[in-house]
Order: structure tokens, then sequence, then C-alpha cells
């Protein structure tokens, strides 16, 4: 028997020292470092100095963004953001599972920010059209303060009287954009008295600011378009193109596009809701693809049609939305109801989920529905009086840009 313990005894170091020979390669270690979410991936930043390197580097961040952007097709999720007097509060939420994550953003100093643009590889952008804007990353907490626009400028240092207040016309929403090599902000509005600017190349009918986040400034682009945009509307953008409707012209609502890639603007040469009244369409980007939706005038009846990728002018109807033949139309039992604007004005899809139910918000959004378009159902899927946005959304490591 002691003999046999002395067996054992000598050979438990060697069986200890080759399970310890047998360490996994690091290559095999970034791969599933690269298969984690963000919040694992800054918490692991504390193991060793070789594994913050690799997390912290510009090649492990592209790395992983490309594998959270394809899981995010399979798993779809939307950010809904929120603000009270005292943060900003972001929550993601599954389309499929409806499991939700706050995060909150306290250090943004400047309490007026009461705008965000649409996600962008992860980051987003907060601003208040007289004073702030701010680039976040709401799953790591990194922001950057962004100098003013040139018309936000102008419009700090002008002298308003009951008069001239009366003139000022809504600002369309800021775009945040990535191209080949860098990432923009871009801001088109109708030329009006109070943005009139020596150092702007066009007076014309529009002005354009693009920032550029490595000149850490804004610059006018000298040619814009001729026709008036539609003030109330926040555009759409995919592929380093962003698109806007304009106001109507000759009974029609047109569509712009400026290809920040050439920085040129030009006319999609058709779209399906042309006759409607840019207060009735909405545009957004869905399963990557531009879609314009329209609410027929009296009905509940919306229409949502998206541009095929093989071409600019050839559009299919993907969806018609009757919600007041859903047997589910009130919902006011629950803590929701369609108010008056509501009824005129279209919800913007934000997301389609496995099972092919369409989430949808509103221009004016305090909640969400889930419709079911085989059942002809919808419900409500999230209810927050405080909501300022909701977008189509994944978390990702991007920084410092």
């Amino acid at each position: 028997m002691e003999k046999e313990k002395q067996v054992i005894a000598s050979s438990s170091p060697r069986k200890r020292k080759r399970r310890d020979d047998q360490e996994i390669p690091y290559d095999m270690v970034e791969e599933i470092l690269l298969r984690l979410p963000v919040e694992s991936l800054i918490r692991f930043k504390i193991v060793s100095k070789q594994w913050r390197s690799t997390i912290g580097s510009l090649y492990f961040q592209e790395r992983h963004l490309r594998i959270v952007k394809q899981s995010n097709i399979d798993h779809p999720k939307i950010l809904i953001v929120s603000f009270d007097s005292q943060n900003f509060e972001f929550r993601t939420v599954h389309l499929d599972s409806a499991s939700l994550r706050t995060l909150n953003l306290r250090n943004i100093p400047d309490q007026n920010c009461l705008e965000a643009s649409e996600n962008c590889d992860g980051l987003i952008c907060i601003y208040y059209l007289k004073s702030s804007i701010y680039v976040v990353n709401p799953a790591t907490v990194w922001q950057r303060q962004v100098p003013l626009a040139r018309f936000q400028a102008l419009m700090q240092n002008a002298t308003y009287t009951r008069e001239t207040l009366r003139d000022i016309k809504p600002i369309p929403r800021l775009a945040f954009v990535k191209t080949s090599c860098d990432y923009k902000l871009v801001w088109l509005y109708n030329s009006d008295k109070y943005n009139s600017d020596a150092m702007s190349p066009n007076e014309g009918v529009t002005k354009c600011e693009v920032f550029d986040f490595r000149a850490n400034a804004w610059r006018y682009l000298p040619c814009t378009p001729g026709y008036r945009i539609f003030d109330d509307q926040t555009p759409a953008s995919r592929n380093g193109s962003v698109y806007w409707l304009t106001e109507r012209y000759n009974g029609e609502t047109k569509v712009i596009v400026l290809d920040l890639h050439t920085e040129t603007f030009r006319m999609l040469p058709r779209n399906p809701v042309a006759r409607s009244h840019p207060d009735h369409i909405d545009m957004c980007i869905l399963d990557n693809r531009l879609c314009m939706s329209k609410r027929k005038r009296g009905t509940m009846i919306q229409e949502i049609w998206s541009l095929q990728s093989s071409s600019e002018d050839t559009w299919m109807k993907i969806y018609t939305i009757d919600l007041l033949s859903c047997s589910s139309w009130s919902l006011s039992g629950i803590g929701f109801t369609w108010v008056r604007r509501d009824v005129f004005r279209p919800c913007t899809p934000v997301g389609i989920s496995k099972n092919k139910e369409i989430l949808l918000t509103h221009r004016y959004a305090e909640g969400l529905v889930k419709y079911d378009p085989q059942t002809n159902m919808y419900s409500a899927f999230y209810k927050e009086l405080s909501c300022r946005r909701v977008i189509p959304y994944f978390q990702s490591l991007k920084s410092h840009i």
C-alpha cells in the first residue's frame, strides 16, 4: 500500500507538468475573444498586458466589428435612447427574446442634447440643434465632443425678435455616416435668413455642412441641391450615401441622394410614394436596403416599399399593414394608445424578427409595436414616455475616431 502511494505521489507532478505544457495557442485564444460581447472584453482587459493590447488594437476591433455585424443579422437588436434630468439612458433589446440591458451615460455636461442619430458601427451622435454635439459609444461609454456646425454658431450669436422667431424653420436631423476611409457627420438644411453666412461658397436653396473627424472641422460642400428639403425628417443612410425627402414640387415629393465618396448630389429617378405629401412618408434602412413607407390619408393602411439593390428605379412592395383591421387594435388596456398624429404620419419599421414580425416605432416615439403580418395582429413591445429615439443597433469596441 505504501509503495502504491509512493507511485501515485511521484507520478502526480509529471501529470501536472504535461497538463501545463498543453497551453491553448494564442491565435486560438484570440479567435475565442473575437466572439465575446463587448462588456466581457472590457472586463478581460485586466487579465494580462497581452490581452489588453490585443483587445485595444484597431485590427482586433475591426475583426470583432465584422463578426458582430454578421451576428446582428441573425440576432437583431435595437437601441432605445431615453433622457431624463440626470443622464442619457441606453437600453439594448433583442427583437426575438425581448431581453433588456440598460447602460447609462452620465458625464455629458450639456443636458440639452435632445436628438440622436442612427447607429454607425456601434457609435451614435447625440446633439441639440443650438448647442452641443457628442459622438458616443454606449457599450464602452467612450465619448468625443464635436465642434459646433457653422449654422449652430450662427444661431447662438443671432439676435432674435418675436418676428424672426416665427421665421425660423426646423432643421432636418443630423446624418452619421461611414465612408470607405473615414466617418462623417452631414447636415443638409434649407438656406434661410438666420443661417446666411459670408463664409459659405453657396448661398443657394440649400446648404450642406460635413464634419471630418481627422481634421476635427466642419466645411461647406460647394454644390448643393436646388430643391428645398422637407424640414421634419430623419435622413436615411447606407453604404456611404445619405437620402433626404424634398418639399413638394409640382405635386411630387422627390428623394435627394448624397454620395459621400464623391461628395456629389443626385436625384433618385423615381420613388413609389412621390405623389404623397412628405408628412405622410417615412424613410428608413431595413435589411440594408432603403425603404419608404406611406400612410394613406384618412386611414391606418401603411405600405412599405424596398429599393432593390440591382437598380435605383426598381421598388418592391414588401408589406401592407392595415392597423384598423387588426383584431388587437386597442392596446389602451396595457398602457399603449395611438394618438391622433400617429394616424396620418406613418410608423417606421425598425427591424424584422426571425419569425417575420415587424417592429414599428413612430416619429414621435414613445413606444414600440410588434406587428405579425401572418395573424394580422400587433402587440405592445415597449413603452417609455422619455424615449427619444429607437434605432437598429449592435455593440462595438469602436472609439477614438
